[in-house]
Formats: C-alpha cells, sequence, structure tokens
C-alpha cells in the first residue's frame, strides 16, 4: 500500500472539495471523527475532518497517524488576518507555528492583558521518562514548505507568503489585540488547529505543514467569505501533488 498524504480540514466546508476530489474512497470512523482514504490524480491522500477546536485536532491526528502511517501531514482550511497587510485569498504557509492560548501573565494586582509570556507545551521524553517544555514555536517541514511554494506560482487569486499561524480556542476580533499578537509574536493569522496537529506530529517525527487561507481581516473591515475554503483547497491539493512528485523522486514515498 502506497503511504499517503493526510490532509485535515476541522468544518464540512473545508473538507466537502476535497473529498468529492477523492476517487476509489474509503471511509472510517476512528471513535467519531472520521477519515476518508482515495485517490486524487496519482496521488494517495487520507481526508481527515477532525472537527473544530485544538483537542478534536490533536486525537484525529494520532488516531490518523496509528491508522495510516502517513509520510506527510497538512492541516488546511480558514483563517482570520493579524497582519494588517493580508486580506481575503491571501494563503499563509506555515513556517511556524505558536498555541496563543499557553502564556503566563505578569503578577500583578490589576489586569493587563498585554502582559503576557509564550509557554509552548510539554511532551513526553522516552530517554528521561519525563514531561519535559517544548519550543514556543514549531517550524513547518522545510520539503513540504518547499513543494507549496511550487504549487504557489499557480495561484493567482492572491498572494502566498510564509507566515507564521497562532492556535487558540478563541476568536479574537479586536483589532488592538490583533495588532499586539502581530507585533509582539510575529503571528500572520489566527485559526483553531494547526499547532495542537503540529504538536502531534512532532511526538510521532511526522513532516508537517500548516496551510491558511485568511477568509477575512478586521482591519479591512471584511466579513467571513466561505468561498475560500474551498479556494483553500484546491491549493492544498495542487501542494499534495507537488509534495507526492519530491517524496517520489528522493525514493521516499512509494510502494
Amino acid at each position: 500500500m502506497d503511504k499517503r498524504i493526510m490532509i485535515e480540514g476541522a468544518m464540512d466546508l473545508e473538507t466537502k472539495f476535497l473529498l468529492d476530489a477523492l476517487k476509489q474512497t474509503q471511509e472510517h470512523l476512528l471513535g467519531t471523527w472520521r477519515f476518508v482514504e482515495g485517490w486524487y490524480k496519482e496521488v494517495p491522500l487520507v481526508v481527515a475532518v477532525t472537527a473544530v477546536g485544538a483537542a478534536n485536532a490533536a486525537a484525529a491526528t494520532a488516531l490518523g497517524i496509528e491508522k495510516f502511517k502517513p509520510a506527510a501531514v497538512i492541516s488546511q482550511g480558514t483563517a482570520g488576518g493579524h497582519d494588517p497587510a493580508l486580506g481575503a485569498y491571501d494563503i499563509v504557509l506555515g513556517k511556524q507555528s505558536f498555541d496563543a492560548s499557553s502564556y503566563r501573565t505578569a503578577q500583578e494586582d490589576r489586569a493587563d492583558w498585554q502582559h503576557m509570556e509564550l509557554m509552548g507545551a510539554y511532551a513526553y521524553e522516552p530517554d528521561s521518562g519525563e514531561f519535559v517544555p517544548q519550543a514556543v514555536y514549531y517550524p513547518g517541514d522545510e520539503v513540504l514548505l518547499a513543494a507549496a511554494h511550487k504549487a504557489a506560482a499557480g495561484y493567482s487569486r492572491g498572494r502566498v507568503m510564509d507566515g507564521c499561524i497562532a492556535s487558540c480556542n478563541t476568536w479574537n476580533r479586536q483589532k488592538e489585540r490583533l495588532q499586539y499578537l502581530h507585533d509582539t509574536f510575529g503571528s500572520s493569522c489566527e485559526e483553531m488547529e494547526v499547532h495542537s496537529a503540529a504538536h502531534v506530529c512532532r511526538q510521532y517525527e511526522i513532516p508537517f505543514l500548516g496551510i491558511r487561507m485568511i477568509s477575512n481581516s478586521e482591519f479591512r473591515e471584511e466579513d467571513f467569505q466561505p468561498e475560500t475554503a474551498q479556494v483553500c483547497q484546491e491549493f492544498v491539493l495542487s501542494v499534495a501533488q507537488e509534495i507526492y512528485r519530491s517524496y517520489d523522486c528522493a525514493g521516499q514515498l512509494g510502494n
């Protein structure tokens, strides 16, 4: 059986085009998470419908890795803009990501939400037998990033840029807060699944990349634009083709 690329999406809106594009499909339900195997042209894929949020994304990612042993994982979907220069249909390739909800505040009598220090996550280290703190920022895999750059040459709806994806189970719409996160931590956009999936892939040593399309920007007074979800999926399928070609040429993906 060919090793597959696992593509994740949280909502039906973010996975419908992927599922419709698959041929020779086989569906699996692991716990309450839906996975569909199939082929997109020459590329063997698994589409994981993770549901929204960090806990769901982490659980689905771990289950998918255990079941399908993917050669690579892509978390894709829509995101709100943090960088004022970005607007709807611009694409952020996750050169790095961080958990925007994992932070420690300053010890103060009065609340000041700007006094925060990012903390990152903990992971089990077999050598020490302990849970130890991990890096705050997780990098996207360089091979996957290179494949996404190749696919970007055929994208004309907006810009494609390397960036930093902020993940958290919140929906920030206050411009001052968005600007602060961008200026202080370098965030390009905000969503709810990338970093938790990256964390799981890091433990399994599976190449990972987050890809997010800006669906709206508060700085531009944009409403959420549902069409961005499909356009993102179209782009991600072209990325999967480039990944498959690069891995196949290197002898890393095949029978």
